[in-house]
């Protein structure tokens, strides 16, 4: 079955569901890549949480590997843009069959989930096709990296086609100095790189109460500190509030921190 005959046999029950036969239509057919190994398991889904997690027959939670996908409304927050749509495209990209889950080097999260590479009956990388559409970002949480290289890829294409969360005006990009007391979540950041510390992390103090701890053995391109002095940079991840009582502790220290595992979630301005 051709992308053109998987729509027509899947007319959209409403229409964000068009959303998916209109990529499918449009997208190249690359979503069997971005492989790491043989399936792990084999499950059933019951329906997606959201685009990035699934809850499966067994009653267990899956959290997809590589990508965070915008969230569905609860607890009387509203969604974030095009949560809708990347929470059908699940549903509609593992129907039909069972469900390949191939595991990486952590198997489970902070919550209890399982974490896993999710692939449909088909092969196809439910990752790769996420990041493709433009409706997940990739992010890379160590020791989890085994596909980040291959996932940043797809995610770069989606960016410069401008597609999804990368359509001018989606996203909201939240600047370093504008960070203030209940800011936080995962964040789309840009700033500007003011000192450069080094223990057994390297450290970017950016301009505004944000700090970036990067992994001090990996190659972010930047091989001395002064590289970094006065480069913008652009971050995605999850922006920690360490909280007024660290910051009253360590005066000298940013209150705010992102992690940076790896170089793929990371830009780095080469002016």
């Amino acid at each position: 079955m051709n992308n053109g005959e998987y729509c027509r046999k899947r007319a959209p029950r409403i229409i964000r569901g068009a959303f998916f036969c209109v990529l499918a239509l449009v997208l190249p057919p690359a979503w069997a890549d971005c492989v790491v190994g043989p399936a792990d398991e084999l499950v059933t889904l019951e329906r997606a949480h959201d685009g990035d997690t699934l809850l499966l027959e067994d009653g267990r939670s899956v959290r997809l590997i590589g990508v965070n996908a915008p969230e569905m409304p609860r607890n009387g927050k509203p969604g974030e843009p095009l949560a809708l749509e990347a929470t059908d495209f699940t549903e509609r990209f593992l129907d039909g069959g069972d469900v390949e889950l191939v595991y990486d080097r952590d198997r489970r999260d902070r919550y209890g989930r399982v974490l896993a590479h999710v692939y449909n009956h088909r092969g196809e990388s439910l990752e790769s096709a996420l990041l493709s559409s433009g409706l997940a970002f990739h992010i890379a949480i160590a020791p989890n990296l085994a596909l980040a290289e291959c996932l940043a890829t797809r995610e770069e294409r989606a960016r410069l086609a401008g597609r999804g969360i990368w359509a001018p005006g989606t996203w909201p990009v939240v600047q370093a100095a504008d960070i203030q007391p209940g800011d936080g979540g995962f964040v789309l950041l840009r700033g500007r790189v003011e000192e450069v510390d080094r223990n057994r992390y390297l450290w970017l103090e950016l301009d505004g109460p944000v700090a970036l701890r990067l992994d001090a053995d990996r190659d972010y391109g930047q091989t001395v500190r002064r590289d970094w002095q006065g480069r913008e940079i652009e971050v995605k991840g999850w922006l920690v509030d360490r909280g007024t009582k660290y910051l009253s502790r360590f005066p000298q220290n940013k209150r705010w921190l992102i992690a940076v595992d790896s170089e793929f979630t990371i830009r780095i301005s080469r002016n």
